[in-house]
């Protein structure tokens, strides 16, 4: 295997983000795909994972995560993958979130309430 002289550099492998909020196309006053992973790259992070429940829309349908792909395509500067969020009564969502390709899942394992309980 060939080396690479680098010199006095350092070299480094690229962070991955597993715990990222970006709130496109819901919120237009957040962050949103262009701007988040611009800034991931900035700081040397080559992946991120996009959150699923504190989003308009949550990622919590198969119709939300294509919504959310669509806002992101063209728009990322780094590799973005996307939680499934499991809430009540979303059961058979699940199968066709992953095989369109969700990283996994998040699910509260505790009674929900307030914001975290609205997302149906």
């Amino acid at each position: 295997m060939p080396g690479l002289d680098v010199g006095d550099r350092l070299v480094m492998p690229g962070v991955v983000d597993c715990h990222v909020h970006v709130n496109e196309p819901g919120r237009i006053t957040w962050e949103g795909y262009w701007t988040a992973t611009r800034a991931a790259a900035a700081g040397g992070v080559t992946t991120i994972v996009d959150m699923p429940l504190n989003s308009i829309p949550p990622t919590t349908t198969l119709s939300n995560f294509q919504e959310k792909m669509k806002a992101a395509t063209g728009q990322c500067f780094v590799d973005t993958a996307f939680w499934g969020g499991v809430i009540p009564d979303n059961q058979l969502e699940l199968r066709p979130m992953i095989q369109a390709g969700v990283a996994g899942f998040k699910c509260f394992l505790i009674q929900q309430v307030g914001w975290m309980s609205s997302h149906t």
